[in-house]
This record gives C-alpha cells, sequence and structure tokens, in this order.
C-alpha cells in the first residue's frame, strides 16, 4: 500500500482538482437550474465545499428519487449538484487508484474499456477455443445488484485500496445517505450516484479476484453485474454455477440468471449474441431504441429536449449497431423517423 493511498485529501480538495469536478458534473446538464445557480457562485460554492470536505463537515444532500424503464425499470436517486460535484472531486483521485487493482477483463466503468472492447474479448476467446474443441458457456447476471450491496461490504472493498482518514470519512458519508438510521445492517446503494458506479464494480472486482485467483479461471468477464465463462465441458460449467452461486451468497447476493448453453447458442453478453466469427444485435437492443425513439419524438414535440439529445442518443446506438454490422437494421428503425416542434422539422 503506497503512501498516495493513504494521504490523499490535499488533491482531493486541490482547487484545480474541484473546478475539474465542477466540468465533469456540469456536462450535458448546462441548463439545468441548480448548474446555472451553483456557476452564479463558483467560487463560493467550491470554496464552501473545500472547506467541508477538508474539516469532516461535509453531509450530502436531499436526493431527487425517478424512474427509468431503460435497459429495465429502475429507481435512480440523483444527488445535488454540489455532491455531484463532490464525488467528482473524490473519483478523480481515488478512481485510478481503484482501476489499478481490477482484473484485465473487467469492462464496466474503466477508460480503455466497455461493451465493444469486452465483446471483441469474448469473440476472440470463441474463436481460439471453438477451433480446437467443445465450449460451454456460463452466462450469469446478478439479482438487483446496486440495491443488494451490504454497506459494511461497500466500505470494506473501498478500504481494499484506501487508507486516507479524510477520505474514507466522506466516502462512508455518501455510503451512509441512504441509509436509515434505525437500521443496524443497510443494504443498498443508490444507482445514480458516480461513487456507487466505483463501488459496485469494487464489489464485482472481490468477485473477479476470487474467479482468477482461487478458481483458475482464464476465459472470464465481467460487466458489472453481468458475468461470463467459457470451459469446456458441461459438467464444468454446471459445477461453476455452483461455485458462483455459492459465492454471491456469502455476500448477500444471488442470480437473476444462471444459464449454462454449448457456444454453438452463442454468447448473449454485453447487448450483442456473440459467435465465433460475427456478431448480433439482441432483439431487446432493437426494441429499447425503438420505444425510446418514440419517447424522444414525444419529448421533442413538447420542447423538452432539444436535437442534441437525439442525436446523441441516435449516435450511440449506431455506434453499437456497427459492431454488429447491422447496416439493413440500422436502416429499417431509423428510416422515417422525424422530430418535429412546431412548424419546425429536424
Amino acid at each position: 500500500m503506497g503512501s498516495k493511498s493513504k494521504r490523499l485529501i490535499e488533491r482531493i480538495i486541490d482547487w484545480d482538482n474541484l473546478v475539474a469536478a465542477h466540468r465533469l458534473a456540469r456536462r450535458g446538464k448546462r441548463e439545468r437550474a441548480e448548474v446555472a445557480t451553483f456557476e452564479a457562485n463558483l467560487w463560493e460554492e467550491l470554496g464552501a465545499l473545500q472547506m467541508e470536505l477538508l474539516w469532516g463537515t461535509y453531509q450530502p444532500g436531499r436526493y431527487r428519487s425517478f424512474i427509468v424503464y431503460e435497459p429495465k425499470r429502475r429507481e435512480i436517486l440523483a444527488a445535488p449538484y454540489r455532491d455531484r460535484v463532490a464525488q467528482h472531486a473524490v473519483c478523480r483521485v481515488c478512481g485510478p487508484i481503484w482501476d489499478r487493482g481490477m482484473i484485465h477483463d473487467s469492462y464496466a466503468c474503466r477508460e480503455g474499456k466497455g461493451t465493444h472492447v469486452g465483446a471483441d474479448r469474448v469473440e476472440q476467446w470463441l474463436r481460439g477455443m471453438v477451433a480446437t474443441g467443445e465450449t460451454w458457456v456460463l452466462k450469469m447476471d446478478v439479482s438487483k445488484y446496486f440495491f443488494s450491496i451490504r454497506h459494511d461490504l461497500a466500505k470494506a472493498v473501498v478500504r481494499d485500496k484506501i487508507r486516507c482518514p479524510e477520505t474514507l470519512r466522506i466516502i462512508d458519508t455518501v455510503i451512509d445517505s441512504t441509509a436509515d438510521p434505525a437500521d443496524p445492517a443497510p443494504v443498498g446503494i443508490p444507482v445514480g450516484n458516480l461513487t456507487s458506479q466505483w463501488i459496485a464494480n469494487l464489489v464485482g472486482n472481490r468477485i473477479d479476484q476470487w474467479a482468477k485467483r482461487e478458481m483458475g479461471l482464464r476465459r472470464y468477464a465481467r460487466y458489472m453485474d453481468d458475468m461470463v465463462v467459457l470451459v469446456r465441458s458441461k459438467e464444468e460449467a454446471l459445477a461453476l454455477r455452483d461455485a458462483f452461486e455459492d459465492k454471491l451468497a456469502s455476500m448477500g447476493m444471488r442470480f437473476s440468471k444462471a444459464s449454462v448453453l454449448p457456444a454453438s447458442r452463442g454468447v448473449n453478453f454485453l447487448g450483442y449474441r456473440i459467435w465465433p466469427h460475427k456478431r448480433l444485435l439482441r432483439k431487446d437492443s432493437v426494441r429499447r431504441i425503438k420505444r425510446s425513439l418514440r419517447a424522444m419524438q414525444w419529448q421533442y414535440a413538447r420542447g423538452l429536449i432539444d436535437l442534441e439529445h437525439v442525436r446523441q442518443r441516435v449516435n450511440s446506438w449506431v455506434a453499437h449497431a456497427d459492431h454488429a454490422g447491422a447496416e439493413n437494421l440500422k436502416r429499417q428503425v431509423l428510416e422515417g423517423v422525424s422530430f418535429k416542434r412546431g412548424s419546425r422539422e429536424g
């Protein structure tokens, strides 16, 4: 454990780090009233936040709750803007330290990783394995992942790499910000927090390290709560499924799905069904973008979103579809879709 991990608070409250955290937090949200209010008094706001973080008086504000339905129904807790700045300030310093302790094949919320890199990796594994023998796929999803993470476990995984008392106090305060004071063993971290993304990844890293070091799995990959393992026999895959089930239970979690299938059926991972030399978009990806387009048409017509928001969402899906060679499908989905507001059309 290096000394940098023991004394981090000076770097977190450094003025340049706080300004950079503010710029990250406001991306795509500059038109919101709370961001404009914060920016109108930027030096006072950052100065007050700096002192609170330094002296241990920082307390998160009240969350705003809303429901999203993509890719499934979830409750999102959105922190006030100054709290998002504080979280970015912490994660800008702690994130690289946490990242260095993760396995290569963990693909969520990490620079240089992501869904496309993970899909490429699984396709590469399949090409090597299928060409030389029988191949079986164990695919696992964790049920209500963020809402199943115990607070004691969340604090423990943070402490695997961070020893700075002031920094730990800040992170503990954020972890406990949704806990019932009367609950002696709170469970669940808010989906909308940046710190929650890191904590969820660190909890997953506990599973990753066990899978790699204790189980000796060479072809294992994880994207947040989705895991995939490629092995040579059905019997091995079934035995691993039981082992993973026991490991999750020891952490207070359980599967939502755990399937064992031959590789000839394709690997259902990261929004694709993957074979050794091709991949297809999953049908639910197409259903989601169609629903999203209809929703954005309604929102745009009423002035709730702008064309830049539409372009970003469509471009993101197009980039995802491009990795599956889905030219005809893209045309079918996007052809004839228009966005109208009053007499204008986009």
